[in-house]
């Protein structure tokens, strides 16, 4: 049974995590809303926070999403992040990548219905 609440499209580029004092560099594998899977051998302990950024090149213009998250699993070849912090911008970034990428475009657009009606009551 499926668990997740967003929809995870395969997207590689690279990303670097912060963890602690560590830098740690690899590609992600999978991407969405909530969260993206990194391919690193390095070990982050799950429940541990991490700070990512994701880097999007462009032919004229280079980009980076900042954003926080929690670790939920590692194994030997790679860790499973879930964002826990992301602005706006970085939300449109990887709603608009999912999209691109996804078979289910109505359901992006749920998850960002729902993205701004919980960011708009939290405020």
């Amino acid at each position: 049974m499926e668990k997740r609440n967003t929809i995870r499209v395969p997207f590689h580029v690279r990303s670097v995590v912060k963890h602690k004092e560590r830098i740690i560099e690899g590609e992600v594998e999978n991407l969405s809303t909530g969260g993206m899977l990194l391919k690193t051998s390095d070990e982050i302990a799950p429940g541990d926070p991490v700070s990512v950024s994701i880097f999007l090149y462009g032919s004229s213009s280079h980009l980076a999403l900042n954003i926080m998250g929690t670790v939920v699993r590692h194994t030997g070849a790679s860790v499973a992040i879930k964002f826990t912090e992301l602005d706006l911008d970085s939300f449109i970034h990887l709603r608009n990548i999912v999209s691109r990428n996804a078979f289910d475009e109505e359901k992006v657009i749920r998850e960002f219905r729902e993205f701004n009606t919980e960011d708009i009551s939290k405020a």
